[in-house]
């Protein structure tokens, strides 16, 4: 609450704004960088050997880390969760009808720890061991993780203004 006295709501409009932006970029790299590279629109095959033996430093496709990908997807869903004006109630609402009303609350408190915790442990494994994806993770997860612990004094700030 002490930040929210601190910080002018156009500066932490601004503030919000530029960590959506900043998240968002490493984790649009990331997605890119899965997709499989399309060849040269023009290449013209020679008369000879095949390609390959000319060229052994040619890159070999990068092996994909599945449990990165997962990672992926799990910071990708915690930055949309964290996307101002996203309409998580009726989503709560739905979910709320499946489950027993003793099971609802420790669900939702077990999702929101969950989406906090993914993004560090991404960074960290992106850290710890290399993957096709390693920058964009680790900057991406501190990033997201970033967004879930200042976002709500900076939403409060905005709300004040």
């Amino acid at each position: 609450m002490f930040a929210i006295i601190l910080i002018d709501h156009r500066l932490a409009l601004l503030a919000l704004a530029a960590l959506l932006i900043a998240a968002a970029a490493p984790l649009a790299y990331a997605w890119a960088s899965l997709l499989p590279e399309e060849p040269p629109p023009f290449e013209v095959a020679a008369a000879g050997p095949p390609a390959e033996d000319l060229a052994p430093n040619r890159k070999r496709a990068v092996k994909k880390d599945r449990f990165a990908v997962f990672l992926l997807v799990c910071v990708t869903l915690s930055y949309v969760l964290r996307f101002p004006g996203l309409p998580l109630a009726a989503s709560l609402q739905w979910l709320s009808t499946l489950l027993p009303a003793d099971y609802f609350n420790w669900t939702v408190l077990g999702g929101r720890w969950f989406f906090v915790i993914v993004p560090g442990l991404a960074a960290a494994y992106s850290a710890l061991r290399p993957n096709p994806v390693r920058i964009a993770l680790i900057s991406g997860g501190l990033l997201v993780l970033v967004l879930w612990l200042v976002s709500p004094a900076l939403r409060a700030a905005i709300a004040t203004g």
